[in-house]
């Protein structure tokens, strides 16, 4: 019959196993104490509503500094009346549209 070391306590263990076994104890010793000490915080979420008059509320408009899409700018370009290849990058594209606005632009003046 084969015992386990469990059932076996008069077996002494090498001493790195010893210490490896008392780091392990202790960690999981400090971890229950840490969850049981853990202190929780009410939800934000919960809090009491607070109702603002509309004189303090101030409206902001979104500027929107984020680069044309494709779409976008396909649509100038057929707008201009460029002709568009497929294979152009978005940086090329947006420089041609930006080079015909500017020559339209300096024909009328």
């Amino acid at each position: 019959m084969i015992k386990s070391a469990a059932i076996i306590k008069n077996k002494t263990l090498a001493p790195w196993r010893e210490l490896r076994l008392q780091k392990r104890k202790l960690k999981k010793e400090q971890s229950i104490e840490r969850k049981l000490n853990k202190v929780y915080y009410p939800s934000p979420i919960g809090a009491q509503v607070i109702e603002v008059p509309d004189e303090q509320i101030e409206v902001v408009e979104v500027v929107d500094d984020s680069p044309p899409t494709r779409e976008e700018m396909l649509q100038q370009a057929e707008a201009i009346g460029m002709k568009v290849d497929k294979r152009w990058s978005d940086a090329t594209l947006l420089k041609h549209i930006e080079e015909s606005a500017w020559a339209i632009q300096n024909d009328n003046s």
